[in-house]
């Protein structure tokens, strides 16, 4: 079988437009429920300042990120894009490969061999 080397991946986005992209979101969501930075920072244990630049500037740790997403209520739809991403990514690459039969393992157990007595 002949191994093709995977397409060249054009990339547009940047790394600092997403992070910028994702604090936008988070700063909108945020605001949709009316909530101030401090009352996000008490609902999620984050840091104020941490947010502010999560929000404005996308700089912060990905650990923050989630949880303030999660005090948002947000984390599962969060969950559920990753989740259809990673389902994407197992998927084989060579599409004929799902018509293989899948191999079952199965255990062998060796029977004890029983002594017989004199």
């Amino acid at each position: 079988m002949m191994m093709t080397q995977p397409p060249v991946n054009w990339q547009i986005a940047q790394p600092r437009e997403v992070r910028q992209e994702a604090g936008r979101w988070l700063r909108a969501a945020r605001q949709r429920q009316n909530l101030t930075l401090p009352m996000l920072a008490s609902a999620s244990g984050v840091p104020v300042t941490t947010l502010h630049r999560l929000e404005r500037e996308g700089q912060g740790g990905f650990d923050g990120f989630l949880r303030a997403l999660h005090a948002l209520g947000l984390l599962d739809d969060f969950r559920s894009f990753i989740h259809g991403r990673l389902r994407l990514a197992e998927l084989p690459t060579d599409l004929s490969e799902l018509d293989r039969p899948v191999r079952v393992r199965r255990r062998v157990r060796v029977a004890k061999s029983k002594e017989v007595a004199p």
